[in-house]
């Protein structure tokens, strides 16, 4: 009852005192710093609290209202609030520029179009002097249209008026003009509006392209490619003119014209090459996947690199175009001539090093990935490129070498280090250091308890070593929680339970890491492991958020291993034949593997 009542606006605004609202002041404060500081978390319980010590406070209330909206955490109820606290904060002061602005453009995301309308009116009234505010609240007025009530039309045009008697003949006014006569329809209106903005400023390349897109909105390609031409006459150096112009082509089907425009674009010695270079990127990602202009790709990025030679950009982004024709040795040429101009780039130093492994020079991968560990002493992520690349070339312990010689003492980022001790983890294991391997793991999970992969690795080799397997079923879990879907997971919690000896579960568990690949389209959650509803640590937010997973099917076949673990699990389930088929489909996948071969001639598993 007193609930509803505090929303019928029956109760009464409680008593403010003093002491509490200086409390609440400093925290409000605080929790200021900590958004400017990126800690969203300690931003929101810092307002929580100052809105439990003085709740009459707008600004409190309305801040905390921010937030829920911006990070999307809350309830219905807290939004109605934070909505009606934003709304409220700035109906006290109608003349505050930044709360007006907010709670408009919130109310316009919300759809809320009467609060729109309100807020802009308002705005535009206490500050006559800002035309924005007036053309915003003119094109709330416009927006009526969309309920079919035209009334709005006479208002917004009127603040135009209004505006250009002051102002004189203003392009901005007039493009809200252009923009609300095409609304309704009035192309003759348009017209003549087209042409008085031209003529108001016939020397301005701007206003030309302006009219050309107005044009363009009332599908006239005619009168909107004269006006693109005519801006280009204007003024030859105007890129967006050449830029808009070539894109138009495109909406239009004229793929030819597209075609003959970027490269006309790219030839000219007036454009600079930051357009030219624009012009290039949009033309690429527009087309890339057209296998039939590959060649002409190619020739443009050629013909630009002549004409502006020594632009790393330039490179790289013929780089990436060559990475993704499957052409790695090139791309990683390309990258090589980025990282040469630019050294400080170290994106193009990461495409450079993954193109190079891509293209099976595993001796250039390492050692550029060397060079960039010299180059970028404060970034933890070539030391892990590196040990990776050295793991496939030389093995674990080079790789361990590298990531040991390495100091990491003086890094804060705690999902990195996680990462550098799960490798570590990996290559001792692979070294057979078992106990040093798990001491990394633990680190790792030290420094970030949701790494999942960390998380797998340790609960895998625990159940290989058939050791601690009570702490190798918690691990698994959760990396379960975070990639629910993941078959290797999945195979390693029923190796888990198969090393358990609960055998019927296992079945269950290696069943459903083997129907991720089976369906060429998706695969629900319910055909997962893991019992998440058993899980006490799991919240109900997130067993919803698990349940309505679906994923495509990214996984093509099983890998030997998961197939050799169904056939064990399999034969203990009392389901031999079924068995020796998996041992078979595993051994044509790792044909050297010894203890395949002997379960398969004796048709049984043996315990390790």
């Amino acid at each position: 009852m007193l609930l509803t009542a505090v929303l019928a606006g029956g109760a009464r605004a409680p008593r403010r005192n003093s002491a509490d609202s200086a409390k609440a002041a400093y925290l409000y404060l605080e929790a200021i710093s900590a958004i400017n500081d990126g800690k969203i978390d300690r931003a929101v319980l810092l307002l929580d609290r100052a809105g439990r010590l003085d709740p009459a406070d707008p600004d409190i209330a309305a801040m905390r209202g921010e937030l829920t909206y911006a990070t999307g955490y809350g309830d219905s109820l807290d939004f109605v609030h934070g909505y009606e606290a934003m709304r409220d904060r700035y109906l006290a002061n109608p003349a505050d520029a930044d709360n007006g602005t907010r709670f408009a453009n919130l109310a316009m995301r919300l759809s809320r179009y009467d609060d729109v309308r309100m807020a802009y009116r308002k705005l535009a009234e206490a500050l006559p002097a800002r035309s924005d505010f007036a053309l915003n609240y003119a094109w709330s007025e416009v927006l009526r249209v969309m309920f079919g009530d035209s009334s709005g039309i006479d208002t917004a045009l009127a603040i135009y008026d209004r505006l250009e008697s002051g102002l004189g003949p203003d392009p901005l006014v007039m493009s809200h003009r252009i923009r609300t006569l095409s609304m309704i329809g009035d192309t003759a209106a348009v017209k003549n509006e087209i042409t008085r903005l031209y003529r108001s400023a016939p020397a301005d390349p701007e206003i030309a392209v302006l009219a050309a897109r107005s044009y363009a909105g009332m599908d006239m390609p005619d009168s909107a490619m004269a006006y693109f031409d005519r801006a280009c006459a204007i003024d030859s150096t105007y890129s967006p003119a050449y830029l808009m112009r070539a894109e138009y082509y495109m909406e239009l089907g004229d793929s030819s014209a597209y075609d003959r425009e970027v490269f006309r674009a790219l030839e000219s010695p007036d454009l600079e090459f930051e357009s030219k270079f624009e012009l290039l990127t949009n033309y690429v990602r527009a087309l890339y996947a057209d296998t039939t202009r590959t060649d002409r790709i190619s020739r443009m990025f050629k013909r630009l690199e002549l004409i502006n030679p020594g632009q790393a950009e330039l490179h790289s982004l013929y780089g990436s175009f060559l990475a993704m024709q499957d052409s790695a040795a090139a791309a990683a040429e390309q990258f090589g001539y980025a990282v040469d101009l630019d050294p400080e780039d170290n994106t193009n130093w990461n495409y450079l090093i993954n193109t190079l492994y891509a293209s099976g020079d595993t001796v250039g991968a390492l050692r550029d990935a060397l060079r960039a560990i010299t180059h970028f002493p404060d970034n933890l992520l070539f030391p892990l490129y590196t040990a990776s690349i050295a793991f496939g070339h030389d093995g674990p312990a080079e790789a361990l070498a590298i990531l040991d010689s390495f100091d990491v003492s003086h890094f804060d980022n705690p999902e990195a280090l996680s990462d550098y001790h799960t490798m570590r983890g990996d290559y001792l294991y692979a070294m057979e250091q078992r106990d040093s391997a798990f001491a990394a793991y633990d680190k790792a999970l030290k420094y970030n308890p949701m790494n999942s992969s960390a998380a797998n690795n340790a609960a895998y080799y625990m159940a290989v070593d058939n050791r601690d397997l009570d702490r190798a079923e918690e691990l698994i879990v959760t990396a379960l929680r975070d990639q629910p879907l993941n078959p290797t997971f999945i195979d390693t919690y029923a190796w888990v339970l198969f090393r358990q000896k609960k055998y019927p579960e296992a079945r269950k568990q290696i069943d459903a890491a083997l129907s991720l690949y089976q369906s060429p389209d998706t695969v629900a959650v319910d055909s997962v492991a893991v019992d998440f509803a058993a899980v006490d640590s799991v919240d109900s937010e997130m067993l919803e958020e698990i349940e309505a997973v679906e994923i495509s099917s990214a996984y093509e076949e099983p890998s030997a291993d998961i197939l050799d673990h169904a056939g064990d699990i399999y034969f203990m389930n009392g389901e031999p034949e079924q068995a020796l088929e998996f041992w078979t489909r595993a051994a044509a996948l790792d044909p050297e593997n010894e203890n395949l071969k002997k379960k398969i001639k004796n048709k049984a598993y043996f315990f390790e």
